[in-house]
């Protein structure tokens, strides 16, 4: 009795699509990316966000507040930190006064050098240190604290809380006035260094605050075996490959000619890395071109998901839908297409 060989399952997640062809414009064709949105079999995935959809890829069914923290501290770790602590993101952002509204208008450590994050952590971990809190930056741009207890209420996601009055994502719960008065300290610590002065006269806007948000534990693990090797640099994705004991690699190291050692189910996390979106594009491109000819050889079932959203799934079958024309990814992205 011959016995049918498995197909290797190759799930792609490439968040930032839509925002790659918007940049990108119609002016240039995909057929790759064109084929696989257009001829796949396309579903809903009910996602929030990204980072929900991640959570689910990976069979875990979230509830209220992602542990961000948890899974970014486990990701730049690499070691299940277990589930004793609570922990929470910490990361600086630009806060501009506007009207009567205070409105964050940036975050993160982009266009910051190496001796202006430093000054910025020394500034946040003396103020948190009075506080008797420990501040961890095992990534120099991913900060996180643990704290013994888990919080009575929850912080408005970083990317939430971006372009909106703070009055209105800020926590209502009592307890928040202890956070909202160590954010005040940071402010005036900041207020107070050399830094901003320094920045101002480059014509750069000022780091003024921070923002706490991902609270959470170690999440339950969810189906085990959903994936054999993890292929990210997210570290939300790389934080769930950790506690689900997947292989993982960066990002960068991902080429289907060394599939055959990865196992049977594996996840590429593709986060955008070049500032140029048609560059970005071209190698998304170039990579898809490699799974559709893995498909056509029937090695593999390729599963896409071009952001929060929307998925496909393309077999072998899947190119022969002829009548499904192309169209440029740019209008397949913007559309409602056909399961």
């Amino acid at each position: 009795m011959t016995r049918t060989k498995t197909k290797r399952t190759i799930t792609v997640l490439a968040q930032g699509l839509q925002a790659l062809a918007r940049a990108a414009g119609d002016k240039k064709r995909y057929p790759a990316l064109e084929t696989l949105l257009c001829r796949g079999s396309h579903f809903g995935t009910q996602s929030q966000s990204p980072d929900h959809l991640r959570f689910k890829l990976f069979g875990i069914e979230p509830e209220g507040e992602l542990p961000i923290a948890s899974l970014t501290r486990a990701a730049d770790r690499g070691e299940n930190l277990g589930q004793h602590q609570y922990w929470l993101r910490l990361d600086p952002v630009t806060l501009m006064v506007d009207m009567a509204r205070v409105v964050m208008t940036s975050h993160g450590f982009a266009g910051l050098d190496e001796f202006e994050r430093s000054e910025i952590e020394k500034v946040v971990r003396s103020v948190l240190h009075e506080q008797g809190i420990v501040l961890h930056c095992d990534h120099p741009e991913r900060w996180c604290i643990a704290l013994d207890e888990p919080l009575n209420f929850g912080f408005t996601p970083l990317e939430d809380a971006l372009g909106t009055d703070l009055a209105e994502v800020f926590p209502e719960h009592p307890d928040a006035l202890h956070w909202r008065g160590i954010i005040n300290e940071i402010e005036i610590a900041l207020h107070a260094s050399s830094l901003k002065l320094r920045r101002r006269q480059k014509g750069q806007p000022a780091i003024n605050s921070v923002w706490f948000w991902g609270g959470g534990v170690i999440p339950d693990v969810g189906a085990q075996g959903v994936f054999d090797t993890v292929y990210s640099d997210h570290p939300v994705t790389r934080g769930l490959a950790v506690i689900n004991d997947c292989r993982f690699r960066k990002q960068l190291e991902v080429k289907p000619v060394n599939f055959n050692h990865d196992g049977q189910s594996i996840l590429v996390d593709w986060t955008v890395k070049s500032r140029d979106p048609k560059q970005e594009l071209d190698r998304l491109e170039r990579f898809m071109q490699q799974l559709l000819g893995k498909v056509r050889e029937g090695s593999i079932e390729l599963v896409f998901y071009g952001g929060k959203s929307r998925g496909w799934r393309y077999g072998r079958r899947s190119g022969r839908r002829f009548w499904r024309f192309r169209h440029p990814l740019g209008k397949i992205c913007f559309s409602s297409l056909p399961a």
